[in-house]
């Protein structure tokens, strides 16, 4: 039997689930930790504590108003949400067409730290069948498809492993098979990173060359996850 470790944000779940849905319902997070505590099945002194749990753990923030508070969820407790939608996603096997737009910038990755590393760029050609370009393509998304953005980062995507050297440790990298113009490519970011808004994309080609491409121009980045 698999052993499941519960991880302190992992476990706030379930409240984060249920405060999402009053915002959306709602516009806003108004409530008291009376008002709260019967939402979430609790009692109000459980609810309080759990949501100074979350304060504390940078999942939400909160402004006392009066007998209610205003709460706020934090990108990490976003963060979560998404994880989850992931994890679910690949473990039914959920099959999605995803595209994210946005515009190229200079200056705004990290990318070329990647694509300079052997160890990585080895493991980009056996996993990706990329012999990257050194550099990336740095795309600012739209602000609309921030939520598509979130569900791509919560999926699994290909793992490309850590490793140590000149004893220091460089980190794991999650990257997803992509096209721009019917150009392959590749989205790749830390394993556990927070969320940004930047996508940086290395391909064996030198993509603002070959797409004739120059900062804010908009690409469009089409994913297909399969299982």
């Amino acid at each position: 039997m698999v052993q499941i470790e519960e991880s302190n944000e992992m476990k706030f779940f379930l409240y984060l689930k249920a405060l999402a849905e009053i915002r959306k319902e709602q516009g806003k997070i108004r409530l008291s930790s009376s008002q709260i505590g019967k939402i979430w099945g609790v009692s109000q002194q459980t609810a309080s504590r759990i949501i100074i749990g979350m304060e504390r753990d940078g999942l939400i923030r909160r402004k006392i108003n009066g007998k209610t508070q205003d709460i706020e969820i934090e990108e990490r407790g976003m963060d979560i949400l998404y994880d989850i939608f992931g994890e679910l996603s690949d473990l039914l096997e959920v099959e999605r067409d995803l595209e994210i737009a946005g515009k190229v910038k200079s200056g705004l990755g990290e990318g070329r730290y990647y694509v300079s590393k052997k160890p990585y760029v080895t493991q980009f050609t056996e996993k990706l069948g990329i012999v990257p370009y050194p550099g990336t393509l740095n795309v600012k998304i739209e602000p609309e498809y921030e939520s598509v953005l979130r569900q791509l980062r919560g999926r699994k995507g290909i793992l490309i492993e850590g490793f140590s050297s000149d004893d220091r440790t460089y980190g794991a990298v999650k990257a997803f098979k992509c096209m721009i113009d019917g150009t392959d490519c590749a989205l790749i970011f830390p394993y556990r990173s927070i969320y940004r808004d930047v996508m940086e994309i290395i391909s064996s080609e030198f993509l603002r060359e070959k797409l004739n491409l120059k900062d804010d121009d908009e690409v469009r980045i089409k994913f297909t996850l399969k299982r």
